[in-house]
């Protein structure tokens, strides 16, 4: 499950986004995110976060995130891998 859940945080994505994709309830995906988050592996996307500059930063997809260009307290609630994140996936 933590490894299908760090795939789709390669694209940006909000809470009720993932519970769907995994087809869990969202509070089961709110409580494995802060787990991976505490780990490093995922962090909330807005601009100037470490989950931002380490993922989007050179890719066009950070036009198509919805916290692109937001600073944490505009920021919807989306997540993205971290750099840990991403290297656990390598």
């Amino acid at each position: 499950m933590t490894r299908r859940l760090l795939r789709l945080l390669k694209t940006p994505r909000t809470l009720p986004e993932l519970a769907r994709a995994l087809g869990l309830e969202e509070e089961t995906v709110r409580l494995l995110l802060q787990k991976m988050e505490a780990a490093g592996y995922v962090g909330r996307a807005f601009e100037g976060s470490e989950a931002c500059d380490a993922a989007c930063a050179a890719y066009s997809l950070k036009r198509l995130c919805p916290a692109a260009g937001r600073p944490r307290a505009q920021a919807p609630a989306v997540y993205r891998l971290t750099a840990k994140g991403q290297e656990a996936l390598s």
